[in-house]
């Protein structure tokens, strides 16, 4: 065997090992699980009544999901490259080269949201960088950030702490646009090395023939593994857990329960004791006596019998409801995520109005603590990408119109938990009173661009009020 057919085994086993499959059937089972695969069929009157008591739709898995995504995504992500005296005009220059690359890739929105929703979904996903060539194909003229999701890589690590890569492999179906046929395509990228492979489709996983190799100047993978916690294993775990899973699948199984017990029990129903079922005028034949809510039950008896009319009352469905209101409470606690952001609510937030700042820190204390880990994880990825953007850069020769240096990058993500501008206000007037902080460095803090013209116009405005106060008490003196 050559060294590149070894080459090309270790990479198709690695993709095709036992460890690859199992990840990617999870990663197809939690998409079945976020996209309602699992929904049962409810009628639009039973999926208002839930909402309306439990916050209840249908799929928690979406719900838990979604409530991550939106709070970690109600702004834009910022970038910044902290500054170093001397250096400012250039460090500026290098900020905006880089932002214009974020923005251009919809990373600091759109992609950004993509790549929280696969992280809270499926549980890692990647950022890579390639380079764009001009019409030629020789030279490097910018460089595109993608987001890929894990069903597509696989990254091959290179020490049992699950840090460093061996090699980082990417493989999915494209479009061959010369024999105008869709293909397999394979790239696996070393630190010194990138090659290229492809098969055609239905194929047997034998048949990569290889197609490219270049050599990689830039010394690293360029692609960026992220989870969505830090533990000890080579993969992260999903926010759809096993046991979100079966909680989901426990309030399908209650609420299928309360569908079919409703149907049968929820109308209070009347019988007829002692009486014999209609015949058809046509055939002689008894009718058939038909069951359900407004409907008559017929109980024959022997003809001595006088006929009783009786009624069975609704069934109690209290059990079923108080089951449901447990298992939502269990994906409350199981998930970390609050009933505010699952909806159980609704929007009044219960009886006792909108929680304070104090109130909200409280109840949402354990999902902070989870959605920053997730937070924390993709701003150190795309710090990384920062400073392998400077490092292709250089070694691409490109013109960013800033000298390399070594730069210090730092991404900002703001979470969405509502400000309590009541509570900041007071907590700054008690800083002034205790001498914490000034006056002016207080103002700065509420926005005020100009504090000395806003301290101007509030002394002119005092000194008006003075001034009128003083001429209605001489005018009221002179009435008297």
């Amino acid at each position: 065997m050559t060294g590149k057919e070894a080459v090309k085994l270790s990479f198709l086993e690695w993709i095709y090992n036992h460890d690859n499959y199992n990840r990617i059937k999870l990663y197809e089972e939690n998409e079945r699980y976020y996209d309602g695969d699992i929904d049962i069929k409810l009628p639009a009157n039973v999926k208002k009544y839930l909402a309306q008591e439990y916050g209840y739709s249908g799929n928690i898995c979406r719900a838990v999901v979604d409530a991550s995504v939106g709070f970690l995504s109600k702004e834009p992500i910022s970038l910044e490259i902290k500054e170093v005296e001397g250096q400012e005009e250039n460090i500026k220059n290098a900020e905006e080269w880089v932002y214009e690359i974020f923005r251009k890739n919809n990373l600091l929105i759109k992609n950004f949201i993509k790549a929280l929703r696969i992280q809270a979904k499926k549980g890692e996903f990647a950022y890579k960088i390639s380079r764009v060539l001009d019409k030629s194909k020789s030279e490097v003229i910018d460089y595109k950030i993608t987001v890929l999701k894990p069903d597509i890589c696989f990254p091959k690590w290179k020490d049992e702490a699950y840090e460093e890569m061996e090699y980082f492999a990417v493989e999915y179906v494209r479009y061959n646009s010369p024999r105008q046929e869709k293909e397999w395509f394979a790239q696996v990228i070393w630190p010194d090395v990138i090659k290229e492979y492809t098969r055609p489709l239905g194929t047997s996983k034998d048949q990569w023939k290889l197609i490219n190799q270049w050599e990689n100047k830039y010394g690293f993978i360029n692609v960026e593994w992220v989870e969505n916690k830090i533990d000890d294993w080579a993969w992260s775990e999903s926010d759809i857990t096993d046991d979100l899973k079966d909680l989901q699948n426990a309030l399908n199984k209650s609420i299928t329960d309360l569908v079919y017990t409703s149907d049968k029990e929820a109308f209070t129903q009347t019988f007829l004791l002692g009486a014999n079922q209609p015949l058809d005028p046509e055939t002689g034949e008894p009718q058939q006596i038909e069951t359900g809510p407004g409907k008559l039950h017929i109980i024959p008896a022997s003809a001595d019998k006088i006929p009783k009319l009786g009624t069975i009352e609704a069934g109690n469905f209290q059990g079923l409801h108080d089951t449901l209101d447990k298992y939502l409470d269990l994906v409350s606690i199981v998930t970390k995520v609050p009933h505010i952001e699952l909806n159980r609510g609704g929007n009044n937030f219960g009886s006792g109005g909108v929680p304070t700042g104090v109130a909200l820190r409280t109840i949402y204390q354990s999902f902070i603590g989870k959605t920053n880990e997730k937070a924390n994880l993709i701003k150190s990825a795309l710090e990384n990408i920062v400073r392998k953007l400077f490092k292709m850069a250089e070694v691409d020769n490109l013109d960013t119109g800033f000298e390399t240096m070594d730069f210090k990058p730092a991404v900002h993500i703001r979470s969405g938990l509502p400000s309590d501008d009541k509570e900041k206000m007071e907590i700054q007037e008690k800083e002034i009173t205790n001498k914490v902080k000034s006056r002016e460095t207080v103002m700065q803090e509420r926005g005020i661009e100009d504090v000395q013209k806003e301290k101007d116009l509030i002394d002119s405005e005092t000194e008006e009020k003075d001034l009128y106060s003083k001429r209605l008490t001489e005018e009221l003196e002179e009435d008297i």
